[in-house]
């Protein structure tokens, strides 16, 4: 018989794409090495678009004029040894900011990447760095499904 790790999840988390001046926003945790997308976990009761808008204002103290839904990416993590898979159900908007230039961090980094930049950096999660820099989300295919 064999035995696997249990599995976590689906956890539902929730990414910002936030554009200014052909710029895309991605923030970095001050003890962190990796980048990524403004977004996080969606409380238990939380609306989607509510736990987006909550996540700017905590993390760039930015707040939202516009949100407009553009995907949904099916993610797998999945850690060495007895640790569980966890999986997340990462939803992804395209965001308009009431006022780009007052973006701000308290604690770590927030920075407008260009499309060159973005793809020197190490920007996580993975699965949707890539998506990302191999054209993105599409009206035609908003579903992105794990990769097994």
């Amino acid at each position: 018989m064999t035995t696997t790790s249990p599995a976590l999840g689906p956890l539902v988390a929730v990414y910002g794409l936030v554009g200014h001046d052909e710029r895309l926003l991605v923030v970095r945790d001050s003890d962190a090495i990796t980048y990524r997308l403004p977004g996080g976990f969606v409380r238990a009761g939380e609306a989607v678009e509510d736990a987006l808008r909550r996540i700017l204002r905590e993390q760039v103290d930015a707040h939202a004029a516009h949100l407009d839904f553009c995907a949904a990416v099916e993610l797998r993590n999945q850690h060495p040894g007895t640790q569980p898979t966890v999986f997340e159900l990462a939803l992804l908007f395209d965001v308009t900011l009431i006022d780009p230039s007052a973006v701000r961090v308290d604690h770590g980094e927030a920075r407008w990447a260009t499309d060159t930049e973005l793809d020197h950096l190490d920007l996580r999660p993975t699965t949707l760095a890539d998506r990302l820099r191999n054209g993105g989300p599409t009206r035609e295919q908003p579903w992105w499904p794990a990769r097994s």
